[in-house]
């Protein structure tokens, strides 16, 4: 069986994307496996397209910022546009936001006083 970082190396169309989270004042301690579940949730919203997969996810993380980037492979170029549409309209919606907010503020071993804003969502650069 394949998996899905073999698929990223065999996928004609592959692109990284990442989504940003500024968290004021600054980090504590940040449990990454709950944020990178963010990527592995990607597939349940409404509307997320057909024929793309989601692969080699992880969680970059500073003192005041946490982003969760990951690879979208799919074997049809229309596909992977398509995705790119979904994926900048998906973050507009704020119930979206808000339990994207939620999940990382969860992450925070204290976050009694740390605000978590989901203030970007991009493509990388390969």
């Amino acid at each position: 069986m394949q998996t899905q970082n073999e698929a990223h190396d065999r996928a004609p169309n592959a692109h990284k994307y990442a989504i940003h989270f500024d968290l004021l004042p600054e980090i504590t301690y940040l449990n990454e496996e709950l944020p990178v579940l963010i990527a592995d949730l990607l597939p349940i919203f409404h509307g997320f397209p057909q024929d793309v997969w989601i692969s080699e996810k992880w969680v970059d993380e500073g003192l005041d910022f946490c982003r969760v980037v990951f690879w979208v492979c799919s074997e049809s170029p229309d596909a992977i546009k398509s995705f790119g549409n979904w994926f900048q309209a998906i973050f507009r919606e704020p119930s979206v936001a808000e339990v994207l907010e939620r999940l990382v503020t969860c992450a925070l071993d204290d976050s009694d006083d740390i605000e978590v804003i989901l203030t970007d969502w991009t493509r990388l650069a390969n």
